[in-house]
């Protein structure tokens, strides 16, 4: 019993020949590869701000009045009175505060993709030139 195989897909075994016909059949899959990026970047703006804050001061009036009678045991002499003044200023202060907040998610999302790509096969043809022929 004789077995010579070829390369090419051809067998021959004692008195058969067999032929194998082959095919490319197209399979695809898929990789994560980088697309792009998302960046998400705090700059600080100066805003100027105006508020209106509401102060109080003291205003000092003097009003001389006649006065009659007898002077005070009070001797005459030089003499000062200090009389304090007062008003309100307006302190400034600053405090942050958290206004909003940037949530970034990502989602998967799924999609379906068509490719196209050229597969060979394999023809076998039969010429049989044989005037005694058997089909199969």
């Amino acid at each position: 019993m004789e077995n010579n195989e070829r390369t090419n897909g051809i067998t021959e075994r004692d008195d058969e020949l067999r032929v194998q016909r082959t095919e490319e059949e197209l399979a695809a899959g898929t990789r994560e590869v980088e697309a792009g990026q998302v960046s998400v970047r705090k700059n600080v703006r100066t805003d100027r701000e105006q508020i209106e804050v509401p102060t109080r001061h003291e205003e000092v009036s003097v009003e001389r009045v006649p006065v009659e009678g007898d002077a005070s045991e009070a001797e005459i002499g030089e003499d000062e009175v200090v009389v304090p003044v007062t008003e309100e200023e307006v302190v400034v202060s600053k405090r942050a505060v958290a206004k909003e907040e940037v949530r970034v998610k990502k989602d998967v999302v799924s999609d379906t993709e068509v490719v196209e790509e050229d597969v060979r096969r394999e023809e076998i043809d039969i010429e049989d030139e044989t005037s005694s022929r058997r089909d199969i």
